[in-house]
Formats: structure tokens, sequence, C-alpha cells
């Protein structure tokens, strides 16, 4: 584990110094899809939860505020259990909505930081189970490669966490449930917009 920290860590600033030398046209607005691999942790203060894996899935975009930053929205999730149309009481979700920053600290580098803020939902079909909602918030970082002029490939390491609120009723007491996730993903992102 440490040594494929070490590895990526070297290939990410290796793909930094490359790039900083390259001049980028920027256009100002972008949308993009994220699909990857997410290790869930639900936890409560009754139940200490282990890390699942998950597929985590989610949608962003948003406009570019001068060179080095960009703001947007993501709706995003991890599933633990698909839902079905026949069977009501299976079905089992973590996701977010949130208010994104992407800052890209190095100036002609597409090595970006993220951090949003925003709700999160966790829904359980299952007969015994409860649903939820509060706060969360997310940070990562990852790396636009250009595809094409418009079309880009960003590898990202993201980690989130968030509250789902209590649940106090004849059948259930859960206090303090909230999650917290390691994601590995891909988006492909989109630019359009006259450029800058």
């Amino acid at each position: 584990m440490q040594r494929t920290a070490i590895v990526v860590g070297a290939l990410l600033l290796g793909m930094c110094l490359l790039s900083s030398a390259q001049a980028q046209q920027t256009r100002p607005w972008w949308v993009g899809i994220e699909v990857g691999e997410g290790q869930l942790q639900l936890t409560s203060d009754q139940q200490q939860g282990t890390r699942h894996p998950t597929f985590a899935f989610g949608i962003v975009g948003g406009h570019m505020i001068g060179e080095r930053t960009r703001i947007g929205m993501q709706v995003n999730g991890w599933l633990l259990q698909a839902s079905n149309f026949n069977d009501p009481t299976v079905g089992e979700s973590v996701s977010n909505v949130m208010f994104l920053m992407d800052a890209f600290p190095v100036r002609k580098s597409p090595l970006f930081l993220r951090g949003g803020v925003g709700l999160a939902m966790y829904m359980n079909n299952r007969p015994t189970g409860t649903n939820g909602n509060g706060l969360g918030w997310t940070g990562g970082v990852g790396y636009e490669i250009p595809l094409t002029r418009n079309v880009g490939l960003a590898p990202m390491v993201d980690y989130a966490s968030g509250h789902f609120g209590d649940v106090r009723n004849v059948t259930a007491l859960a206090t303090g449930r909230q999650y917290s996730v390691i994601e590995f993903k891909a988006a492909l992102a989109f630019h359009f917009g006259k450029i800058k």
C-alpha cells in the first residue's frame, strides 16, 4: 500500500512538472461524468461498520473563475445494494449534492485540488432500514489530461464524509449516524464556451 502511494505520488508530480510549461487555452464551462470505486463505511454510536467496496458514479459541472479556479455542482453516490422495482424491500445507497471548488495550484498545470460541501443522503429500503440526510463534505486531488481541445480525462482520489441524523423509534435506535468513503475514479470532462 505504501509503495503504491509513493508510485502514484511520483507519477502525479512528474506529470505536473512536465505539463507546467504547456500553455492551455481555457473554455469557461465544463461538465463531466465520474466513474470509479469507493470504499464506503457506515457507522453510528451503536455500530462500528467496516469498509465495503462500492460502485461510484457522479455528474459534475460548473464555470471557470479566472485561470486557476472553477466552481460548480456535483451529484454523486455509492451503491451498496441495487434497488428493484419489483421488490421495494431492497436497495441501499449513499448520495451527495454538493457545491464544489477546484483550485489549480500550479500555473498552467492540470493538477487540481477539490473541496466541496452540501447535502448527504442515505437510502435504505430494507424492512428494518431507515433513511436520513444531513451535512456532507468532500476533498480530493485530480489531474486532468487533455485528450482533445475540448475533452479531458482526470484520474482522481477523493475522501468524503457526512452525517445522516439520528433514528429514535420503537424499532430502532441509531445516533451519530455517519459515513466516510475513499474513492478512486476517473472523470471524463467536456469543456465548452468561448475561449478566454
